[in-house]
């Protein structure tokens, strides 16, 4: 079904307001930088809606006031403006950000009611910022595969479920993550007729978990990923408790030694870990990232806040992103499987009674 056809107004690179003094020239990687995969990078769609509820947006006025914020913005991040110089090094020379402008000839409405047609539709330029505009005066900031939603009473009901088999205080994330996670492993399972050895890789927000705390607004990937693998009964609340484990065997032994040539040490030996299990083509590996608490749906450019978002950028199959519905009160799921995969995964009789296709 095809809902959106874009089209391509305009191409221009964004400067700082303020050129990038003398002495931050040069931005060095850190190691956890250098260790983040490329393939890991994403971005995120915004969905804003006309609150005039008519034709009479604006839109040379909105294109403005995003060129405008985004140029303020690279003054105070101003390695977003640079250019990659080495393998470690950002050179801050103020080139500046790509921005591009597209009209989207669709109605936003229609193609929000219709999730079967959002993999037809590819508004994405890889390093770019693109800013859209549709017939009915509704604007996205970039788009996907597969949603599924759940609700308060499904996140009751499946933190009950773990905590009746012994896991405690388990948190929404981790419920969902497991059950998703041993879903899509049972999926694989009936696709290829076997069951492969599988991990999957939570990834993380170090900010709040290491010892001092960073501040939240520290720039950079302050991430790294702790693993569970799948058991032979690969059962659901086992998954919730490794994952609970894993965040806390993490928080022991990285989080208290957050600095030094022993920190360096631990994460290569990860970093090791997580390169076997991907060279290893028997082994299937997932990754799960988590948007939950992010505050997303509360940019606001100027016209209110979005009604809806969306990871987008995921090149990679077996990826579980994680994100806050818009009233708070549940968790949309994105998930990227294969062809063959997904159609049993969105039958799974367990995944069906705590989730509907959004």
């Amino acid at each position: 079904m095809e809902i959106m056809k874009p089209e391509i107004i305009s191409r221009q690179t964004i400067k700082p307001s303020s050129p990038t003094p003398d002495s931050k020239k040069n931005y060095k990687f850190s190691v956890l930088d250098q260790l983040t995969p490329d393939r890991l990078y994403g971005g995120v769609i915004l969905f804003y809606q006309n609150k005039e509820g008519d034709n009479s947006v604006d839109v040379a006025h909105i294109s403005s006031v995003l060129k405008k914020s985004l140029s303020e913005t690279l003054t105070h991040y101003y390695p977003l403006a640079g250019r990659i110089k080495d393998g470690v090094t950002v050179e801050c020379n103020d080139e500046g950000a790509y921005f591009s402008e597209a009209r989207v000839d669709c109605h936003l409405e229609g193609f929000l009611k219709h999730p079967e047609a959002r993999d037809d539709v590819d508004l994405i330029v890889p390093g770019e910022i693109q800013s859209n505009s549709s017939d009915m005066g509704n604007y996205s900031d970039h788009l996907f595969q597969l949603w599924r939603n759940c609700d308060w009473a499904a996140l009751g009901a499946l933190k009950a479920m773990a905590t009746q088999s012994g896991v405690e205080n388990p948190t929404r994330v981790e419920v969902v993550a497991a059950l998703i996670y041993r879903c899509a492993v049972d999926a694989s399972k009936v696709s290829s007729g076997s069951l492969k050895p599988s991990v999957l890789r939570q990834i993380m927000n170090l900010r709040k978990k290491i010892v001092p705390p960073l501040p939240e607004k520290s720039f950079g990937n302050i991430l790294w990923t702790y693993g569970i693998h799948t058991t032979p009964r690969h059962e659901f609340h086992a998954s919730v408790g490794q994952l609970k484990a894993g965040l806390a065997h993490f928080c022991d032994t990285y989080g208290k030694n957050f600095t030094g040539q022993e920190l360096i040490r631990l994460m290569f030996k990860e970093e090791a870990k997580s390169a076997h299990s991907n060279d290893n083509h028997h082994v299937n590996m997932y990754r799960c990232t988590s948007w939950c608490r992010s505050s997303l749906y509360q940019t606001d450019f100027g016209w209110g806040k979005p009604i809806w978002l969306s990871p987008t950028g995921v090149g990679s199959k077996n990826i579980i992103c994680l994100t806050d519905t818009r009233e708070g009160d549940g968790i949309e799921a994105f998930v990227t499987l294969e062809e063959q995969e997904m159609a049993v995964f969105e039958r799974d009789e367990e995944l069906l009674p705590f989730s509907s296709l959004n």
